[in-house]
């Protein structure tokens, strides 16, 4: 009788609530190779995006949307002053909340995206927190959603979403204190930060990626690769000027 061997290894075995999971692989059709765009993100992502009013945190939002493939099935928009914003008009149709669902209301049924536009975090009653951190947890892995959360500062983001985000985007702030762990998983210094955001105009954003296997790790204004200086080009620390 044969001898059967026994794992050497961890057997990688498939989650079925995950089956919808995308990745940065390449797509050879006949003798052609499509690279996905910089900007279409594997969903689900979770992406955090910082930066003062009229940064551009809506049009990176949007043109998250634009450049997703395939499209989003399903947007919805949760906004405390649901009934009178109209920024989101461009994206064609999408569902209008004022508070966070719970995640028995997620169906899980079509590729969708929740978008929190600047969700006063700190004021969030217990129940809003729990659908919060759900929603950047178990919903977004397990039940078909990416997430983008919008905010003014970096400070007020809990600390659920800030674990699970695997994509920031970040404008010129005056709190740089509390992007130093954002930029510490990338590789990045206090210094390296400063350095960078030292040459960005006001509207202009740093994009750091975790998605897993990205091959953009960190770009600016979503297309622009930007390489991390050698030991011997790092910078002293500087101060930035808004």
């Amino acid at each position: 009788m044969a001898k059967v061997s026994a794992p050497t290894g961890i057997i990688a075995i498939k989650n079925p609530d995950k089956e919808f999971h995308e990745t940065w692989d390449d797509k050879v059709i006949g003798e052609k190779i499509l690279h996905r765009h910089p900007m279409n993100i594997p969903h689900p992502f979770r992406a955090v995006l910082i930066g003062t009013p009229g940064s551009g945190k809506t049009t990176i939002a949007i043109n998250l949307i634009m450049y997703q493939k395939p499209h989003f099935e399903r947007v919805v928009v949760i906004h405390v002053d649901g009934h009178y914003t109209k920024e989101y008009d461009a994206v064609g149709s999408y569902e209008l909340l004022e508070t966070i669902p719970s995640a028995d209301w997620w169906d899980g049924e079509l590729k969708t995206l929740a978008i929190l536009d600047d969700i006063p975090f700190k004021y969030l009653d217990s129940k809003q927190q729990k659908n919060l951190d759900r929603l950047f947890g178990y919903v977004s892995t397990h039940k078909n959603v990416s997430v983008i959360g919008t905010a003014q500062e970096g400070f007020s983001i809990p600390a659920v979403p800030r674990r699970c985000a695997n994509l920031w985007v970040l404008w010129k702030a005056k709190d740089w204190d509390s992007f130093g762990r954002i930029a510490k998983r990338a590789g990045l210094t206090k210094d390296d930060l400063f350095d960078l955001m030292r040459r960005f105009g006001k509207q202009d954003s740093l994009w750091i990626d975790y998605t897993i296997d990205t091959p953009y790790p960190l770009r600016k204004n979503g297309i622009n690769i930007i390489e991390l200086p050698s030991e011997e080009q790092r910078p002293t620390t500087k101060r930035i000027k808004n």
